[in-house]
C-alpha cells in the first residue's frame, strides 16, 4: 500500500501546525475529489506556505478554489509548484504572513480507482468495494486530524443507520476513532457521509482509513481486487508491534518514512454496537473547548460584486449584463451587436479575474455564448462563493450585501474594480442615465440566463455538480457539530511506532 509522507523544511521561522482536515468525495467510477484544510499559528516571523506530499493518486490541483484565510477573514491566493517528488504550497505573489493564525485551503482531483486505495474485495457479506487509504502524514504533531468520505450512496435523511447501507468498517477504526455518520442533503437527496475524528495525533502517525460498503454502489470494471489478511491490526489490538517494515534513510537530510500495514480479515458492521459508537454518552469527558461549528456568528465572508450579487440571487443574466459591461468599459470586449448578442475579444490581459478569463473562453467563434461555458462561469463563481464562506454567517453576509447594493451613496463600493455607481443602481432598481441600454443588454443574456436563472437554482441543479455531497467547499452546519465536542476517557492514544526524532517539521 502507498503511504502518503509530509515533510516540511527546517527555516528560522517560529510556527506551530494545529490541526488538518481533509474531505474526500468519492466518485462511482473511483475518481475522488480531495479538500486539505491545514492550520498553522504563526509566532514569529512570517510564513510562505509549507511543502506537501501526495502519493495515493496523480493530483490535479484547482487553483482557482484554493486560497489562505486568515483570522481576520483576509484570504490570498495560492501557488502550488511541483518539485518532483513534493509540492510546494505557498502564498502567491511573494506575499508572506505573520504573527497570527491562517489556514491554508487547497482541492485536487486524483483516482482512487487507478491507485489501488479502491479496490474489490470478498467476505462473507458479498462482494465489497473497501477504501484502504491515508491522508497525508505531517511531521509535527496535531491538535487534531479529521477525514470526512462522501459515498455516492443516497441515504433516507440526515439521521440514517448506516447499516440499513451496508456500509461496514474496521473494528479498529471504532477503538481509535470518534466516528459520525449523516446524510449531506443536496437537492432533495442525502447522501452517505462519514467523519473519523482523532484528538492529539503524533508527528508522523498514520490516520488509516478502511471502509467497506457493496460494490454495487460503484461501477467497478476498472478496480483491482484485493484480499483482506489479519497479521497487522490483530497484533496492533493486543498492544504491541514491532515495526519491521520500517525503511528509515538519514544522510544528513529529513528522513524519508516508509511502512506498510496489512488488512484484518474479520470486518465487523459499523452500528453493532450503537451504544459504543454514541458521541454523547454520558461516560465521555467533557470538552476543555466546545467547536460547535465553523460558521462564526456575525462574520461576512469578503466578496466582489459579481460573486455577491449572485450569493443575492439577482437573475444570472442581471450579473452577465454588468460583467460584460465592465469588459467593455475596460477594452477587453466589444459588443458589435445586441439582438442577437454578438461579442468580440479584442484583447486578453493578464490580470483578469477567474470569472471574466472563463467569459471570454465562452464565447463562440461568431460572437456568440457557449451555454456550457456560461455553467462553467456561475459554477466557479458558485464554488469560490462557497469556499470564501466556509467559516462565515451567510445571513450576516446577504444581509451586509444587501445594504451596501441598496444604499444610494455607498460610503466605499465592494468592489474596486466593478465600482460604478450605475452597476449598484441598476441591481438596485433605481433610475440612471443608461437605465434603457442595461435593460436591453439584460434582455439580450435572458436567453443564456434563463437555464440557469440564479444561485439558488443553480446550486441546486445538476449543472453545479453531480452532487453537493462531492463538492466539500460547500459546508453543512452539520459538519463540525460534534467536532472535538466529546472525547472519550477511555480512548486510546496509540502513537505511531515510526516517528523519526530527526524530523525537524516547521514552515517556510
Amino acid at each position: 500500500m502507498v503511504i502518503n509522507l509530509v515533510f516540511l523544511a527546517l527555516v528560522a521561522l517560529s510556527t506551530d501546525l494545529k490541526w488538518v482536515e481533509v474531505d474526500l468525495s468519492l466518485w462511482q467510477d473511483g475518481r475522488a475529489d480531495f479538500v486539505y484544510k491545514i492550520r498553522w499559528d504563526v509566532f514569529d516571523g512570517s510564513m510562505s506556505g509549507f511543502y506537501f506530499q501526495e502519493s495515493t493518486v496523480d493530483p490535479y490541483f484547482d487553483i482557482e478554489s484554493s486560497y489562505a484565510v486568515d483570522t481576520y477573514g483576509n484570504t490570498f491566493p495560492l501557488e502550488i509548484k511541483d518539485l518532483g517528488s513534493k509540492y510546494d504550497i505557498i502564498l502567491a505573489h511573494g506575499k508572506r504572513f505573520g504573527p497570527g493564525e491562517i489556514t491554508y485551503i487547497f482541492h485536487y482531483g486524483g483516482d482512487l480507482g487507478r491507485s489501488g486505495n479502491l479496490a474489490l474485495t470478498e467476505s462473507e457479506f458479498g462482494d465489497l468495494v473497501v477504501l484502504n487509504w491515508a491522508p497525508s502524514q505531517w511531521d509535527e504533531p496535531l491538535e487534531h486530524y479529521t477525514v470526512c468520505v462522501y459515498y455516492p450512496i443516497s441515504v433516507s435523511g440526515k439521521t440514517i443507520n448506516p447499516d440499513v447501507y451496508g456500509f461496514r468498517t474496521e473494528e479498529f477504526m471504532n477503538e481509535r476513532y470518534l466516528l459520525s455518520y449523516w446524510g449531506q442533503e443536496y437537492d432533495g437527496e442525502y447522501w452517505l457521509t462519514v467523519r473519523a475524528h482523532r484528538n492529539n495525533v503524533g508527528a508522523m502517525e498514520k490516520v488509516q482509513i478502511q471502509q467497506y460498503v457493496p460494490a454495487h454502489y460503484f461501477n467497478t470494471e476498472k478496480f483491482g481486487t484485493s484480499e483482506i489478511e489479519p497479521e497487522y491490526y490483530e497484533v496492533e489490538r493486543k498492544g504491541f508491534r514491532f515495526p519491521f517494515e520500517l525503511l528509515w534513510m538519514a544522510v544528513y537530510i529529513v528522513p524519508y518514512l516508509f511502512y506498510g500495514k496489512s488488512k484484518v480479515k474479520k470486518i465487523r458492521g459499523a452500528y453493532s454496537q450503537v451504544q459504543s459508537l454514541q458521541w454523547l454518552r454520558t461516560d465521555w469527558i467533557p470538552p476543555k473547548i466546545e467547536v460547535a461549528s465553523f460558521r462564526k456568528s456575525g462574520k461576512v465572508a469578503k466578496l466582489d460584486l459579481i460573486e455577491a450579487a449572485l450569493l443575492l440571487d439577482y437573475p444570472v443574466n442581471k450579473v452577465l449584463t454588468i460583467l460584460a459591461q465592465k469588459l467593455k468599459d475596460s477594452g477587453v470586449i466589444e459588443i458589435s451587436s445586441q439582438q442577437p448578442l454578438k461579442i468580440e475579444v479584442l484583447k486578453r490581459p493578464p490580470d483578469l479575474r477567474y470569472y471574466e478569463k472563463v467569459f471570454l473562453e465562452a464565447l463562440n467563434a461568431d460572437g456568440s455564448l457557449s451555454e456550457t461555458g456560461l455553467k462553467s462561469l456561475v459554477s466557479q463563481v458558485v464554488e469560490q462563493v462557497s469556499a470564501q464562506s466556509w467559516d462565515c454567517d451567510i445571513d450576516a453576509t446577504k444581509l451586509y450585501y444587501e445594504e451596501k447594493i441598496g444604499a444610494h451613496m455607498p460610503e466605499q463600493p465592494i468592489d474596486k474594480e466593478y465600482n460604478k455607481s450605475e452597476y449598484y443602481d441598476y441591481l438596485a432598481g433605481r433610475e440612471f442615465t443608461r437605465q434603457r441600454y442595461y435593460q436591453d443588454m439584460e434582455s439580450s443574456f435572458a436567453s443564456y440566463g434563463e437555464p440557469i436563472k440564479n444561485y439558488s437554482t443553480f446550486v441546486r441543479s445538476d449543472a453545479c455538480h453531480s452532487a453537493c455531497y462531492v463538492h466539500t467547499a460547500c459546508h453543512d452546519a452539520c459538519h463540525s457539530a460534534c467536532h472535538s465536542a466529546c472525547h472519550s476517557a477511555c480512548h486510546s492514544a496509540c502513537h505511531s511506532a515510526c516517528h523519526s526524532a530527526c524530523v525537524s517539521g516547521g514552515a517556510h
